[in-house]
């Protein structure tokens, strides 16, 4: 019976939770973590590495000895008092300075030692002093990050915890701009900021943390604050401007500038004739044009404010062109310019639809605001608001900790075209962002990503990397990769280059989508299909003989391919799949030895002497793996089950752990098909895919499976 080929590409739907899978769309995945769709194509989610950490705020220990050892083992002059487990921050270390303004995770030996989980026989040596610093997640998480525009048009990135500010500068660390605490800010109380650019030398950057200022009749802690690059010591600019007669305003939740005026939106006002403090949730207040220091709003071309009509009280919103997209608790409404230079704005209600549910929970596009809230993704556009999750439409009340939800947080990664909007996952036990959502701008498909980070922002890169600004096991890990230029250009940025910054609880922050690992940890990746059944119109079985699955080759990848027929949880069949093209396999490696030349054992391979070889997929040994770079071996043969490397001398390479196999050909960068194959027979059939570790990415471009039509299942 002839066999039938089901080609399912491009992939367009991605995530797809609410519908049966046998119903839902062959290009569809009802599990589709650390992959996003993109252009038609299944890709494995780049990782990420440290850009800097912030100076933590807790009380710091002196170092006596740092040894040169695996792993590294620290001395503090007195008790340190840590735990296992805990991540501290070292500062001022002389001699191993390697490790300075870094973040560690901690195996505490005694009251005075701990180990800090690196090899740091190969740093330098210490010499002296150093202190240590434990790090705490309900003062130190990153909670916000942005870039104050300068005068000049440079940009200078800013970072914020829970207690002060940082700038990004000489060095490449953060540096602390307060003496004393600026917030007292809770875990959801994210720092929301707008740049005032004048064209003078007023540029200034606005932010607030949302709390109104403490005390109120005259706020040293909270508030809303500025930073502005001609203060070179801090940023303890506290803005309580007057309103009028014994008011003034002490704080607002969100930021804005438009119509040359800064706009506050939910403020909080303070009245020293009655010592009061009044929050005003569906309040807008502006100050007089281009004037942010004139906020009076009963002096004729001062400022103003408007209230809207609601019981409501306003949650989140976006800049959209020449509006202000405005999310309140039960209500979506748009702040317009009007033409009345007594009254410059005015409110006007889109429709009653809760939209939104934390203050970070939504992102501005060109012609539409998205947010996220309990009930769904919706995108509002100035005149209506609709749904556009259709597909997962039940996702935010079965996903999303139904109590953290103001913690969901939202960012548009312009490079890549996809919005991130990171959460607290029902499924980890944590009380913190663990995942992410992503929607992808070109194809509109959902997907997921496993990943810890608290808050997201964008940043400039302060180097312009080149390729020798890497060492060469750096070199070999890219080229490893076996990735396209895209992936491998992922690693540079031109000076002051925009990127996807990203936050944790630790007080470090990240570039985002960047290199095959998460700082050093191996990321792994699953999707499972949709059911295919290619003859249930007719009532018939069908019997899966393989799946031809094209993708770009990569030197490392490897996957485990396993097959599911009607409604079994348990896989017929598992297969390993290598992202290698057609390469004349010989066989596989057994063992190979450190000695002078290498021997490598292969069963039966058949080579006579002075054949040439290539190697590709060793672990341990990896010197001898033949790379992009294509190293072809001349073989000695020895007996029918090993050969010798002629000319190659192993005696200093590490040893060998598994994996690999020799070829004949050398590994070239295409586009292949990849046969898997299954048997199975059934109703319906799955594939779930899983590809773990570090530098293994792939592109899945289609599906081929291959079916013949059956009269039942077995």
């Amino acid at each position: 019976m002839t066999l039938t080929p089901v080609m399912i590409a491009p992939f367009k739907t991605g995530l797809e939770t609410d519908l049966e899978p046998w119903m839902a769309p062959p290009d569809s995945f009802d599990d589709l973590d650390n992959i996003h769709v993109h252009h038609g194509f299944l890709e494995k989610r780049a990782g990420y590495r440290s850009f800097a950490a912030l100076v933590p705020m807790g009380a710091t220990v002196n170092i006596s000895a740092i040894t040169q050892a695996n792993p590294g083992v620290v001395t503090t002059a007195a008790a340190h008092g840590f735990t296992t487990g805990n991540k501290v921050y070292f500062a001022s270390v002389g001699g191993m300075t390697e490790i300075n303004n870094k973040i560690y995770t901690i195996t505490v030996t005694s009251v005075t030692e701990f180990s800090i989980g690196i090899d740091t026989s190969g740093l330098t040596a210490y010499t002296v002093g150093g202190t240590v610093c434990e790090i705490d997640s309900s003062t130190d998480r990153v909670m916000g990050i942005t870039r104050y525009f300068e005068v000049g048009g440079g940009q200078t990135t800013l970072a914020f915890n829970a207690r002060r500010a940082y700038r990004f500068g000489v060095g490449d660390i953060f540096v602390q701009l307060d003496v004393a605490d600026i917030f007292s800010s809770s875990e959801d109380d994210f720092v929301w900021s707008t740049n005032w650019q004048s064209g003078g030398s007023t540029n200034r950057l606005y932010f607030t943390n949302g709390k109104a200022g403490s005390p109120a009749a005259a706020p040293t802690v909270d508030g809303i604050r500025y930073y502005d690059a001609t203060v070179s010591t801090a940023v303890t600019n506290a803005f309580n401007p007057t309103l009028g007669p014994n008011r003034t305003m002490i704080g607002g939740r969100l930021l804005f500038t438009l119509g040359q005026r800064l706009i506050v939106l939910n403020t909080d006002e303070y009245n020293s004739g009655t010592a009061t403090t009044t929050n005003h949730p569906q309040r807008a207040r502006w100050c007089a044009k281009q004037d942010p220091s004139n906020w009076n709003d009963v002096t004729a071309g001062g400022g103003g404010y408007t209230d809207a009509a609601t019981g409501d009280y306003i949650i989140s919103a976006r800049a959209l062109q020449n509006q202000i997209i405005v999310f309140f608790s039960e209500s979506v409404w748009s702040l317009v310019a009007t033409p009345d230079p007594n009254r410059a704005f005015q409110w006007k209600r889109i429709n009653n639809f809760r939209a939104c549910d934390g203050k970070m929970a939504s992102v501005a596009y060109d012609r539409f605001v998205i947010a996220f809230g309990l009930r769904g993704i919706t995108a509002t556009d100035g005149v209506e608001t609709r749904r556009i999750d259709d597909r997962i439409s039940d996702f935010a009340t079965d996903s999303v900790v139904v109590d953290q939800f103001s913690k969901v947080f939202c960012e548009r990664s312009y490079p890549n075209m996809r919005m991130w909007a990171l959460y607290n996952d029902q499924d980890v036990t944590s009380d913190e962002n663990n995942s992410a959502l992503i929607y992808d701008d070109d194809s509109s498909a959902f997907s997921t990503y496993t990943i810890d980070m608290n808050c997201l922002g964008h940043g400039n890169a302060s180097q312009d990397y080149g390729l020798d600004d890497f060492t060469e096991a750096n070199k070999l890990d890219i080229a490893l990769d076996g990735a396209g230029d895209d992936d491998l250009f992922s690693y540079f940025w031109q000076e002051n280059s925009e990127v996807l910054l990203g936050g944790d609880i630790y007080g470090e922050v990240h570039y985002m989508e960047t290199g095959g690992d998460d700082n050093g940890a191996d990321i792994s990746s699953t999707f499972y299909t949709a059911a295919w059944s290619p003859f249930k119109e007719e009532g018939k079985a069908s019997q899966l003989n393989y799946v031809d699955i094209f993708a770009d080759t990569r030197l490392t990848t490897t996957a485990t391919i396993e097959f599911f027929k009607d409604t079994y949880v348990t896989p017929y069949a598992t297969r390993q799949v290598v992202f290698l093209s057609n390469l004349l396999f010989i066989g596989d490696i057994i063992s190979a030895t450190a000695t002078n030349p290498v021997n490598i054992n292969v069963a039966g391979h058949g080579l006579t002497t002075g054949d040439i070889i290539y190697i590709y997929g060793c672990t341990g040994m990896i010197n001898i793996n033949s790379g992009e770079a294509s190293t072809q071996y001349t073989v000695t043969v020895v007996d029918e089950n090993n050969v010798t490397l002629d000319g190659i001398n192993g005696t200093t390479f590490p040893a060998y752990t598994g994996g690999g196999a020799i070829y004949r050909n050398q590994f070239r960068k295409e586009k292949t098909f990849k046969r898997v194959f299954a048997g199975g027979i059934g109703f319906q059939h799955r594939m779930r895919f899983t590809s773990a570790g570090s530098d293994q990415s792939f592109r899945i471009h289609a599906f081929r499976p291959w079916f013949k039509p059956r009269n039942r299942g077995i």
